[in-house]
This record gives C-alpha cells, sequence and structure tokens, in this order.
C-alpha cells in the first residue's frame, strides 16, 4: 500500500513537473518575440493635408515621410504611382490604402517595396494603387493611410488627399 501511495505521489509531482516546464516554455517563448508581434509595439498616429499636385510631407517621429502620387488628379480605377521617401526611420514594413473620409470603402492596403540605390540616409517605398468609384458621393474626399512598422513601433500616418491643382 505504500507502495502504491509512493508511486501515485511521484507520477502526481512528474505530472506538475511537466505542466510547470510547458508553462515555462510558453511564456519564455512570448518574452522573447514580444518585439516581433506589431500588436505589443507603441502605436503612433499622425495626420496632415496634402494637396497631391504639390506632395505630401510630415515630421513621424524623429523622422519624416514624403508622399507622392501621380497621377496628381487621381483619376478612379487607374493606377496609381505611389513614391514615398522616408527618413529617420528604419521601416520593416510599409503598406498604404486608400480610404474614403466620411465614407469607409472597402480597404485594398498594398505592400510598398524598398527600392535599392537611393540617396543615404532617405529610403524609397515604391508601388500602385488605386481608388474605387463611390456611386453616392462624387466628392469623395480620400486619405492615403501609410503604416510604417519599426522595430520599436507602429506608425500610422493619415493625409487627407486634395487633388485640385492650385492657381498660382
Amino acid at each position: 500500500m505504500m507502495k502504491n501511495l509512493s508511486r501515485h505521489l511521484s507520477r502526481l509531482l512528474l505530472s506538475i513537473a511537466l505542466l510547470l516546464g510547458l508553462l515555462l516554455v510558453f511564456y519564455l517563448s512570448r518574452f522573447l518575440n514580444k518585439s516581433e508581434n506589431p500588436i505589443d509595439k507603441q502605436a503612433f498616429q499622425t495626420v496632415g493635408y496634402c494637396n497631391t499636385f504639390k506632395g505630401c510631407q510630415t515630421r513621424v517621429g524623429d523622422g519624416s515621410i514624403t508622399l507622392n502620387i501621380l497621377p496628381a488628379s487621381m483619376p478612379t480605377g487607374q493606377p496609381l504611382a505611389i513614391r514615398a521617401e522616408v527618413s529617420g526611420l528604419a521601416a520593416e514594413k510599409f503598406s498604404m490604402e486608400f480610404v474614403g473620409r466620411d465614407m469607409p470603402m472597402g480597404l485594398m492596403p498594398f505592400n510598398l517595396q524598398k527600392q535599392s540605390g537611393h540617396s543615404s540616409g532617405t529610403d524609397l517605398y515604391t508601388g500602385t494603387g488605386s481608388i474605387t468609384f463611390c456611386t453616392t458621393d462624387s466628392k469623395m474626399v480620400w486619405i492615403a493611410r501609410l503604416k510604417i512598422e519599426t522595430r520599436e513601433a507602429v506608425h500610422t500616418v493619415l493625409f487627407e488627399l486634395d487633388p485640385i491643382e492650385a492657381s498660382s
């Protein structure tokens, strides 16, 4: 009887030790991968106005972003060439989407690809996007939403786009 009790106790202790070991591995892996998860990163948001004929520019943390969209008139349903110059931010991932300011439309985010051979201190990202035709509002105000993920933080930059050429 003492042998059975000893055997059951050793199995119980072994089960507890295995459970504690699994919990330790789980929490240790979460701790080590914490900086990899964008949900755990600090989030910052910057908002700015942009006349697409002049280009968009804003400060983001210790850096800056210059955004150009061609054609600047932003015709609906046609490819738009996107060019973003980023300085002072070591972007690991850069994406963008066009959203309606007053009426959220279906989101179609697209990644901007880093280009090599650009001037030192500034990274160039390019891509192609488009805006959709709005059947209820022909004068839709569009927002360019840029999402820049760095090792430390996720920066969201919102530019309210004005595709009207200003008179000189």
